[in-house]
């Protein structure tokens, strides 16, 4: 029994041994991700991309750098006191369980954020972002629910079917808000990328929209897949083609918060949209577009907060603290 036992140890530890690690990526301080050459050494990935943006980054301070962003703001006191709890909240159009992470704030008739994470509607998580969500849970007093949606990878689905996920996730927790603990009636929103366009439609569709703050969001759609996605990418375009319906425009606009904000008038929730100049994932003019479309459907008190020489990954760059704390400050004001 002993040596079995000495077998399986070395199995289990040879195992380990062998399975490859994926190497963590390495960012610089505005967020572009560093190639490790040698010792101390880096070069900038996609370097000629952002120099058309902002011209040479290599000429940037301490741009060859590695750097590791920190959110002071986040309460590590706080986020002891808050659990998460998932729970599935309907089947997908593929039959698989469709989930939410729930962090409960403690207190009773609180109000709810919904959280949308990113990933090119194809990747993420609704695990992510948990000391944010955690925070402002355990230090603001403010229920935050994480959606998980289908995929644009998954057989079958389109935009439609990812964007309903969305919408009948909040519907799910606004239709039990005894259960929940929450005020039905103070909601917001946020969402980062994929999950910023996401988020933007929810905040638009549901009428207790209090607070809205787009991450690096996608929010003119078309504009964003001809950056993202591109006819020359062939690969990436076809990836999307059931998605969004085999590119046809009209179906891209349906779905498209710029679009979508056109046909409102009246809405009246607090905004704030966060963007960086050297935006080379779906290009630098979303926020814009959207802010734009936003006045004229109403919205009054609105901000766009633009960092300079920062990428789509803001997560990862000095400006990490600021868009995450302004954040918050905002659902805490605004709720």
């Amino acid at each position: 029994m002993k040596s079995l036992r000495v077998l399986l140890a070395v199995l289990i530890s040879s195992t380990f041994l062998f399975t490859p690690i994926k190497a963590q990526k390495i960012y610089n301080r505005y967020g572009m991700v560093l190639n490790k050459e040698g010792e101390g050494s880096y070069t900038i990935k996609d370097a000629k991309a952002y120099e058309a943006l902002i011209g040479d980054p290599y000429l940037l301070p301490k741009a060859l750098v590695p750097y590791d962003a920190k959110v002071p703001a986040y309460s590590k006191a706080a986020m002891k006191k808050v659990a998460a709890e998932t729970i599935v909240y309907k089947k997908s159009v593929t039959g698989d369980d469709l989930p939410m992470m729930v962090y409960r704030s403690g207190r009773s008739n609180s109000p709810v954020v919904f959280l949308i994470h990113g990933g090119g509607w194809v990747s993420g998580s609704y695990k992510g972002a948990e000391a944010f969500c955690k925070t402002l849970a355990g230090k603001y007093g403010i229920t935050v629910v994480s959606i998980e949606y289908s995929f644009a990878n998954a057989p079958g689905v389109r935009l439609e079917d990812t964007v309903g996920d969305c919408y009948d996730a909040v519907n799910y927790v606004l239709s039990r808000a005894q259960e929940f603990g929450i005020d039905p009636q103070r909601v917001g929103f946020v969402g980062s990328s994929a999950g910023g366009h996401l988020s933007a439609c929810c905040a638009m569709h549901f009428p207790q929209t209090k607070a809205y703050a787009g991450w690096y969001g996608a929010y003119d759609l078309q504009y964003t897949m001809d950056n993202y996605a591109p006819e020359s990418n062939v690969k990436k375009h076809q990836r999307y083609d059931v998605f969004l319906n085999g590119w046809a425009p009209d179906y891209i606009d349906r779905f498209s918060p710029v679009k979508m904000a056109g046909s409102k008038s009246g809405l009246s929730y607090k905004v704030m949209l966060f963007t960086g100049t050297a935006d080379i994932t779906i290009g630098t003019d979303n926020a814009r577009r959207y802010h734009e479309a936003l006045v004229k459907a109403g919205i009054k008190d609105i901000k766009i907060v633009t960092y300079k020489n920062v990428t789509h990954t803001i997560g990862k760059s000095y400006a990490a603290a600021d868009m995450y704390t302004s954040s918050m400050k905002l659902f805490a004001r605004a709720l």
